[in-house]
Formats: C-alpha cells, structure tokens, sequence
C-alpha cells in the first residue's frame, strides 16, 4: 500500500493555501523545518468521547459582548443563567445544524444539545465587581485569543469595519514591531521583556504561519479574534 511522505502532504497543504490568501511569504526557511506534525499514538482510552466544549470569558459589560458576539458575529443565544442577582452565565456559539447542513437550530434547540456540542462560548458576568478586568490585548496573560474561520476573510473585514468593530490588524498587513494590542496579545509586546533579538526573529518569521493573511479585530472587552480563511 502506498504511504504518502509527511513531508509532501505538508507541502501540498501550504500550496493549496495560495488559493485561500494564507499562503506564507517568508521563503528563507523551509516549512518542513518549522512546522512537527503530530506522531503521538492513541489518546488514553479512558479518553474517548473527550470533545472541547466551550472557552470561557470574563465580563463587566455583558450586554455589549451578547451584542457583538450575536448581532455582530453571529452566535445564537443558548441561555442566561441568573446564579444570583448578580452573577450571570451566558452561553452562546454558532447553530451546529448550519454548520453541518441540517438547518437553523434556535437557541432552545440549542441549549438542550449543550453538553453534546462544541466552539461554545460561555460570558460570566459579576456586575458588583469592583476588579478591572484587564484584555489579553493590554496585557499579555494566560489569556490568548478568540480564533474563527469564515468563507471569505477580506469581505469579513468589511463587514466588521461597517459594523464599527475594531480592527486590530488588516488582512494582508504583516505585524510590525513588539508593541500595541496584537503583539500583547501573543505574549510578545512590551510586557515581555527586552528581547528585541527573539522579538524580531518571530515577527520576521511570520509568514511561515501566514499571521499577515489574518485578520484581527477587539470585542468590546478588547479580547483579540483572529479570524482565518476557510480552506477551500
């Protein structure tokens, strides 16, 4: 039986990349030199089923993050949970039964289906906190990013800016210096020490993941969504 090489079907998925605008442009390094594809064997059977549910976000202004991430991108609404009069969880994702062709999916579809669904987003909100939550785009923390695909990046953008979200970085436009949101965002603005050297090797590596191809924009909490173009 015919075994393809790794190393060919690595190359293969960067060429059809050109086709999606994600195609890296820094060529002085060879892909297969910088990227490790997984070898490991089966996950412990004990694991079986294990699905990742849902990320987690901390709020102050839950009624701006319902709007942005369910008039703006999209998310149905699966649920509020009243804990307490001041304690708030707010569930919410993409209709799945779209995704997957079988239709729109309502929220009470939705929230009976909870635990069996993935890519969720649970809002908390303590709105008698006196803590300032602090973004991954103002401060580098365990804290990361929002990561979405969508059909068509550059519409994408446009739409965002139309809506007057905030963008962040432009598709096609490269990162270029260690400081400002996106940078924090990555772990390697200016909260991350004086280590221009390793700071500019990575920005000049960038394009072997294709970051200038995506595109970045702030929720009204300034959390970072990267935004990546579906594969054809």
């Amino acid at each position: 039986m015919y075994t393809p090489n790794p190393i060919y079907l690595l190359l293969t998925l960067l060429t059809i990349h050109t086709t999606n605008a994600c195609n890296p442009t820094r060529r002085d390094i060879d892909p297969a030199d910088a990227f490790t594809i997984g070898t490991d064997g089966p996950a412990p059977a004990a694991t079986l089923g294990f699905a990742m549910n849902h990320i987690g976000l901390l709020t102050t202004n839950l009624t701006g993050m319902k709007h942005f991430y369910g008039e703006i991108l999209g998310m149905r609404l699966l649920f509020d949970a009243h804990v307490t009069p001041e304690y708030t969880v707010t569930y919410m994702g993409y209709a799945q039964g779209g995704r997957n062709g079988t239709g729109f999916q309502s929220g009470a579809e939705l929230a009976a289906a909870k635990n069996n669904l993935w890519g969720l987003l649970e809002l908390q909100q303590f709105n008698v906190s006196d803590d300032r939550l602090i973004a991954s785009t103002e401060r580098s923390n365990t804290f990361g990013h929002v990561g979405l695909v969508v059909p068509d990046v550059v519409k994408t953008e446009e739409y965002l800016e139309s809506r007057g979200v905030r963008i962040l970085k432009r598709v096609n436009e490269p990162i270029k210096d260690f400081t400002g949101p996106v940078p924090n965002a990555f772990g390697l603005g200016e909260f991350a020490g004086l280590h221009l050297a390793a700071k500019k090797a990575l920005v000049d590596a960038q394009g072997l993941i294709g970051l200038e191809f995506f595109l970045m924009v702030a929720d009204p909490d300034g959390n970072l969504i990267e935004i990546q173009q579906q594969d054809a």
